[in-house]
């Protein structure tokens, strides 16, 4: 596995979990909560964090991945 694959993997997944993340995130903040914000900007952090969690989940997975492959031999 190389880092590109990685790159292109979490990026894939992390849009993938980004989008349901916004979608949920936008109707229980438009269902359920009584406030001044934005459902859409909070929402859209929401699916921020996610994307950032998936792609740098994926670039540590390639981390240990290679680690491991130096390590074993």
């Amino acid at each position: 596995m190389n880092l590109e694959l990685s790159a292109a993997l979490g990026a894939t997944f992390g849009l993938l979990a980004a989008a349901c993340a916004y979608v949920i995130s936008y109707a229980e903040y438009k269902r359920n909560w009584s406030f001044r914000g934005s459902a859409a900007k909070m929402a859209l952090r929401s699916a921020l964090v996610t994307f950032t969690f998936f792609f740098l989940a994926a670039l540590a997975l390639f981390a240990i991945l290679q680690f491991t492959a130096v390590r074993g031999g």
